[in-house]
């Protein structure tokens, strides 16, 4: 085993994990030796080819890492630049009201707001023009004005986009505004050490164990060799999100102290719904998420916003088979597409634990609040369908997954979705949205770390990634992940000639 020194070592390098290093890059200039350990490859923007098949190996287990159960799968990143290379740069603040129902001592909107109004111009966080607009956000803004539901625009971090449409699978010309083209290559032009395919396996004190493995074909090649080693710091940073951070304390034999460590997950669970249009449209080209509605986010607990995506995963979607299935993509050109997101409960049972090997599992269980707002939303959903002219819509939880308005019998579409149909396993929920396992609080009993990212007791080490998260953000979580990120760099650097010494 090699041994290597360093003055800090941030695990991941995703939106919490690429904020910490660009903002830590200041020490770098001034000599620190400064590490990002990353698991997955760093792909140059010539590997995003936004063919599908592809493009699975950005994600950690193909994009479909499965719950204990099977019935939901979690999408997160494996590749240098961590989720950030394959979400759509939607950008919505952490509601004040989310702020304050976290109740964490220390940490307030006033301050988070400062560092959101500061993130939103270091990304480039812009209103999407007329031009973004293609058919399938048209229409559900059309569809929502004539039910009277309230519609606004989604804020992108986006800078030349050429609307692709598949922003999911990485953008091949690096418009995105993530860490891989923001953040992280600020942090390298400093002096930190970008190291891809680096898989740590255990975290001891001050010091912590990976492996590094040879570079797939087609990505850049990092700068250690294939091999095992021991990195030596000062400070340890954990940005590998809520499945990478809580396992790796799990591995590491954190639980004995922190009961409360991998535990209160929450996920954003997710569904995407479909309307068949009776002409084809402008679906899959053009940016795929410029609208949504938070119309039902008090009431009800749900997000609806626009989305498209790409063949495969809409075929898993669509909750069909045989000739249905074959109906709904023969039709893949006129469909229109809207993405359900439930504001889950953070609840003690739903975690992240080690299965018999040692490997991270998510023991999650849909809870009836959030099965009854999933069904309302496919409610609202297919009414949203119909008042922008589609003749069918796919709702997996309804009486009947395919119908029209004739199959409903002159039924309301709230009495032919109900939870009696909603059939576990066989309606495709999915997450993308991590949350939890390594919450902020006040001591260990009931968190992990203080409001700063500092494990409580452990002046070395912080976390700065979803983890933090106490509950739902309610809204997707990126821009709170790096404002975190941010907090956690700032107590770094201020505490800097303490832990130098």
């Amino acid at each position: 085993m090699t041994q290597l020194n360093y003055d800090v070592i941030i695990i991941g390098s995703g939106a919490g994990g690429g904020t910490v290093a660009s903002r830590l890059a200041a020490l770098a200039s001034e000599g620190l030796k400064i590490a990002v350990l990353e698991a997955g490859p760093h792909f140059p923007k010539e590997y995003f080819t936004q063919r599908e098949i592809e493009m699975f190996d950005l994600f950690e287990s193909g994009g479909a890492f499965p719950s204990a159960d099977g019935s939901i799968t979690a999408s997160f990143g494996k590749a240098m630049g961590g989720s950030t290379v394959m979400y759509t740069g939607v950008t919505f603040r952490l509601p004040d009201s989310v702020c304050k129902e976290w109740a964490v001592e220390g940490l307030t909107s006033t301050d988070l707001n400062s560092r959101f109004e500061k993130l939103e111009k270091e990304l480039n966080v812009i209103e999407p023009d007329k031009d973004f607009e293609n058919d399938n956000n048209r229409l559900f803004k059309e569809g929502c004005e004539k039910l009277g539901i309230s519609v606004s625009k989604i804020l992108l971090n986006i800078k030349n986009c050429e609307q692709m449409g598949f922003c999911n699978l990485g953008c091949a010309n690096g418009n995105k505004q993530g860490t891989l083209s923001v953040q992280l290559p600020d942090a390298s032009q400093a002096g930190v050490e970008l190291i891809p395919n680096c898989k740590v396996t255990a975290l001891l004190e001050k010091r912590v164990r990976a492996v590094v493995s040879k570079a797939p074909s087609g990505s850049l090649q990092g700068t250690l060799n294939e091999g095992t080693y021991e990195f030596n710091a000062k400070i340890i940073i954990l940005a590998g999100g809520t499945v990478g951070s809580s396992s790796l304390l799990l591995k590491s034999g954190f639980k004995k102290e922190f009961p409360m460590l991998g535990s209160y997950i929450t996920i954003h669970p997710a569904m995407t719904v479909y309307g068949i249009y009776p002409q084809k449209i402008k679906n899959y080209k053009g940016f795929p998420k410029i609208y949504y509605s938070s119309e039902y986010s008090t009431a009800k607990g749900y997000y609806l916003e626009t989305a498209f995506y790409y063949p495969f995963i809409t075929a898993k979607n669509l909750s069909l088979w045989g000739k249905d299935l074959k109906h709904a993509m023969n039709n893949y050109n006129n469909l229109m597409a809207i993405l359900i997101l439930v504001h889950d409960d953070a609840l003690a049972s739903n975690r992240i634990k080690l299965n018999w090997k040692n490997e991270p599992v998510l023991d999650y269980k849909l809870s009836e609040k959030s099965i009854a707002a999933f069904c309302d939303a496919q409610a609202k959903a297919s009414k949203i369908f119909f008042a922008a002219g589609c003749n069918e819509v796919v709702m997996p939880a309804a009486e009947k997954t395919l119908f029209s308005k004739e199959d409903l019998k002159g039924k309301e579409t709230e009495s032919f979705i109900t939870p009696k149909t909603f059939i576990p396993n066989k309606v495709p929920i999915a997450t993308a949205h991590l949350q939890g396992g390594c919450r902020m609080g006040k001591d260990k009993n009931d968190s992990v770390t203080d409001c700063w990212g500092r494990v409580h007791g452990r002046d070395w080490l912080y976390i700065a990634d979803g983890s933090l998260f106490p509950q739902s953000s309610h809204v997707n979580p990126y821009l709170t992940i790096m404002a975190l990120a941010d907090r956690v760099s700032e107590k770094i650097i201020a505490t800097k000639d303490k832990w130098l010494n």
